[in-house]
């Protein structure tokens, strides 16, 4: 009989072991879990509940790609320093909790565990439903465990350790040496630098190209005053800032790529690419012309519990992709914990 068992949230079966890997980078949201993994296939897998409910407590598992890569449990329980009991469907967990390392800060209370201990414990956190802190008072801190086995199948999915003794969902007996390495980082060109603006130069190609472009991204009824910046890309060539628009917690922007000399072209971009077909350069758009980097910040609500933000570095010629971060189910925590799905080595 097939040892497989069907799991509604994936359309995955028995033989992943010799199907095509998934492509990366890849964002996936599975019942009450988000799973991410970057280019270099090291993959998250964050407690998220599918209703957008609000929690306190918060499950984390990390793991690179590679066969000795350790799997590395948080778990956060946001604006508590105190510890409580952990509950597992009513019942304490076993001894192996035991094994959690404890952290405090001004207003986070943070558990961890690597390796085995890590894999120990989320093997008893697999077959439950839900994970509590037994917290006083009337603070729900609870983490839906809905999902969890297909979201650790599908990490090992891409990660290439189905039915392997490294795998994170129903272990085997394929040797870890069958386990792919990462693939290499792509390594940015470094940026060159170039001369700032003069203060009359900048303030002169932002008012032309916003006025030779407005009709381009007016709006009907525009609750704020446009406003453009103007930086220089090398010795021919400026980057155009335009707010165009802005609502309670994000902006709209147009970014354009210009000839230094009237009447100010616009030339092409030479941008790379969003993963995922995203489109970035929206919610607040920014330029550090000391380092060349072209940045931006969307917030999904407005405590930024939720959207996506990328960075690009300049090269003198086109932009690189440097970094992007995508969370798109809004569950508690910042921007800076927002998986991070596209990294490099930078100069």
């Amino acid at each position: 009989m097939s040892r497989c068992k069907p799991i509604a949230a994936l359309l995955l079966v028995c033989g992943l072991a010799e199907a095509a890997p998934e492509q990366v980078p890849l964002y996936r949201e599975i019942k009450d879990w988000v799973v991410a993994c970057d280019n270099l296939r090291g993959c998250q897998a964050l407690s998220a509940t599918e209703d957008y409910g609000h929690t306190p407590l918060r499950l984390e598992l990390r793991r690179a790609a590679g066969a000795q890569a350790p799997l590395q449990l948080s778990l956060r329980y946001a604006g508590q320093t105190e510890y409580f009991p952990l509950l597992l469907d009513g019942e304490p967990l076993s001894a192996v909790a035991d094994a959690l390392q404890l952290a405090q800060s001004d207003d986070e209370l943070l558990l961890s565990a690597e390796g085995a201990e890590a894999q120990a414990l989320l093997a008893e956190l697999r077959n439950g439903e839900q994970l509590r802190m037994a917290v006083d008072g009337e603070d729900e801190a609870v983490v839906s465990l809905r999902g969890l086995s297909a979201a650790l199948l599908l990490m090992d999915s891409v990660q290439g350790r189905v039915d392997g003794v490294t795998a994170l969902y129903r272990p085997g007996t394929r040797p870890a040496s069958e386990v792919p390495v990462a693939p290499p980082a792509p390594r940015l060109r470094p940026y060159p630098g170039t001369a700032p603006l003069a203060e009359a130069e900048s303030r002169t190609i932002a008012e032309a190209v916003m006025a030779a472009t407005r009709s381009a991204w007016v709006e009907e009824e525009m609750n704020s005053t446009p406003e453009a910046e103007a930086f220089a890309l090398n010795e021919h060539e400026a980057l155009v800032l335009i707010r165009t628009w802005c609502a309670a917690y994000n902006c709209d922007f147009a970014v354009y790529r210009v000839s230094r000399q009237p009447p100010y072209a616009a030339q092409d971009m030479r941008l790379d690419p969003l993963p995922l077909d995203h489109d970035g350069l929206s919610g607040w758009v920014s330029y550090q012309p000391e380092k060349g980097e072209l940045a931006y910040l969307y917030k999904g609500r407005g405590i930024a519990d939720c959207g996506e933000s990328g960075r690009w570095r300049f090269d003198g010629e086109r932009f690189q992709l440097a970094s992007f971060s995508l969370m798109n189910r809004c569950a508690g925590g910042n921007p800076g914990e927002w998986p991070e799905l596209w990294r490099v080595i930078e100069p």
